[in-house]
């Protein structure tokens, strides 16, 4: 009732904006002046004046006033666009897994605005201000609730691609194929080759890529043979634009796990969560009857 009757100096006019009678808004002033100890208007002939005190404390009053609309704004504005869950993740997984099924996401949850860190290297280190993030953990993780994916590497080319030139580990037909090298790695062809048997010499022609979205498409076009993670390849596995290039592939015995920041996650983060767990399991356990007639091999996982 000050500030109103402060910014239009009126006690009628105060009373009219806040929908009182001004007897009832003179009354009020007038507690507050008691309770404060001095005045803070002057009742002249010609209406109300502030005071030089009255006049510090409209200014303080209405731009706290002020303050405090704006964060009512701010927080209605933050209320309507739905809550921000920040997801750390890496490229491929995004690319060819997560993107695909944004719609499906937003049908999901209408409210909630996803938000992707999107890791250039391996999956590895703190969240940091991400509310959740996959993350490879060693042996034992598969129990964790929140457990992804196997980490399980498979070479894959484009149905089309096998086709014309045949199996990788076929002896005589290797040097024939293209390889798609991802650079960093965790684990090189080299690696690969030797973890099969085939020795330490990659031979055929070589391409490389620093991202592993775009080097998994390069494949899905026909363009060679790349090293996939069963987290990014599921999907195109389910879909068939890739297929398994060889009789083989490497178990390492991790997992990749969705964590979370914090201990006490808001709703809506829990809920995300488990959306992305239910989906990813029932993807998995499609690309693992893929590879039920393929070799596995095992290597230890390099789990930072």
């Amino acid at each position: 009732m000050f500030e109103t009757s402060g910014r239009l100096l009126s006690f009628t006019k105060a009373a009219g904006e806040l929908n009182v009678t001004p007897v009832a808004v003179s009354r009020m002033v007038s507690r507050l002046e008691d309770a404060l100890g001095f005045r803070l208007f002057e009742r002249t002939k010609v209406g109300l004046a502030l005071t030089e005190r009255g006049a510090t404390l409209q200014r303080a009053v209405a731009s706290g006033f002020g303050q405090i609309g704006s964060t009512i704004d701010e927080l209605k504005r933050d209320h309507a666009q739905g809550e921000i869950v920040t997801l750390s993740l890496a490229s491929g997984f995004a690319a060819l897994w997560l993107l695909p099924r944004y719609a499906e996401f937003q049908k999901a949850f209408p409210s909630v605005n996803l938000r992707l860190q999107v890791m250039a290297g391996r999956l590895y280190g703190p969240l940091e201000d991400a509310d959740l993030g996959i993350r490879l953990h060693g042996a034992g993780s598969e129990r964790h609730p929140h457990c992804l994916c196997p980490e399980i590497i498979v070479p894959v080319c484009s149905p089309a691609y096998r086709a014309q030139f045949g199996p990788l580990d076929a002896p005589s037909q290797t040097p024939r194929h293209t390889l798609i090298h991802l650079d960093p790695t965790t684990h090189s062809w080299a690696d690969f080759y030797r973890l099969i048997g085939l020795g330490d010499a990659v031979d055929g022609k070589a391409v490389h890529h620093s991202d592993p979205g775009l080097a998994v498409q390069c494949a899905m076009l026909g363009q060679g043979v790349v090293l996939g993670w069963l987290l990014a390849i599921a999907a195109p596995l389910n879909e068939g634009k890739v297929v398994p290039a060889c009789e083989r592939y490497v178990a390492t015995g991790g997992h990749y796990v969705l964590q979370c920041r914090s201990a006490e996650p808001s709703e809506s983060v829990r809920q995300v969560a488990q959306w992305l767990v239910d989906e990813m399991k029932a993807e998995v356990e499609g690309a693992m009857r893929t590879l039920e007639g393929l070799r596995a091999i095992g290597r230890e996982p390099r789990v930072r």
